[in-house]
């Protein structure tokens, strides 16, 4: 976590030493649930190792929204800045080792080093930028172009996720899916 929180910003081994005296290590299997609908997410988790998924529900329909990958952060972004019910799930695709933050500690912390408010301020930032990316290509780009875009940015992504979350993260079918993967290989 240390190399990722200082290729975003210059941080002392004092603030990390303060951030690591509230981070709970935890370890969780497979197709776990870290989070759900209706409950408000009062904690953001540092993915060391493994994959997330979250998703929403919507007419019995199951719909990938992000993908969270080691060396980033998770939780229900827009639940833990309004403190509301949260609306996603988010589920363990593997094993995952993890630090949990609570957000009341994470406060504390931000009003005591001027470093870790603006660590703070960095990771909505990064939510902030992954969400307009994910927009501007939904709605710009053609299929083909999406898939392409997704596997240029996370190219072990086939390996690692089963392609019906591909299809729903991309808002198709799985058999339009297979269809633009051989077009991809072609």
């Amino acid at each position: 976590m240390i190399e990722f929180i200082q290729s975003h910003i210059e941080f002392s081994n004092e603030n990390y030493a303060l951030l690591m005296q509230i981070a709970a290590e935890k370890i969780i299997r497979k197709k776990e649930i870290l989070f759900r609908p209706e409950k408000p997410a009062n904690k953001i988790l540092f993915i060391k190792n493994g994959l997330l998924r979250g998703y929403k529900i919507l007419d019995g329909k199951d719909h990938t929204h992000h993908f969270y990958f080691s060396d980033w952060f998770a939780t229900d972004y827009a639940s833990f800045l309004n403190e509301t019910p949260g609306q996603i799930y988010i589920e363990s695709l593997e094993d995952t080792e993890y630090y949990e933050f609570q957000k009341k500690d994470l406060i504390k912390l931000y009003s005591q080093s001027h470093q870790l408010a603006t660590l703070g301020r960095i990771i909505a930032e990064q939510a902030y930028l992954t969400t307009v990316d994910k927009l501007a290509n939904m709605q710009l780009l053609d299929l083909n172009e999406k898939y392409r875009n997704l596997m240029k940015k996370n190219p072990k992504l086939i390996q690692r996720v089963p392609q019906k979350y591909i299809a729903s993260y991309l808002g198709v079918s799985e058999q339009s899916l297979s269809r633009i993967k051989k077009q991809a290989i072609s």
